[in-house]
């Protein structure tokens, strides 16, 4: 299943939460509570939320089907995020080398600051 729906309206931003019962309703814990809303025509992703590593792994999927649709650049946006655990910051370090390996690029765009990271 794509991780955008594809729509008339190129502006359209899905929401997607890694957390989602069955019928696709967020968490009921706000504070673990994370969500993405993907741009498919710029290749970006607006992030809100707490990043953990299931959020960061979720964005790697996410990234990963943008890739495959043709972008070679990715701008993650960090800015609405309002929690980031130390191994989530780490996950998404370890995606953009992975990309950049391959040839790509990962742009993060606000990122919480972390001593270490």
């Amino acid at each position: 299943m794509s991780p955008y729906r594809a729509i008339g309206d190129p502006w359209h931003l899905a929401s997607r939460h890694p957390e989602a019962a069955p019928g696709g309703l967020p968490p009921v814990d706000d504070q673990a509570a994370f969500t993405e809303r993907i741009d498919g025509r710029l290749g970006a992703i607006h992030a809100q939320g707490h990043l953990t590593v299931r959020a960061a792994d979720m964005v790697r999927g996410t990234v990963e089907a943008l890739r495959r649709s043709g972008h070679d650049t990715v701008v993650v946006d960090l800015q609405e995020v309002s929690a980031a655990d130390e191994d989530g910051l780490h996950a998404l370090r370890s995606l953009e080398l992975s990309i950049r390996d391959d040839g790509g690029r990962l742009t993060l765009v606000n990122a919480p600051r972390s001593p270490g990271v």
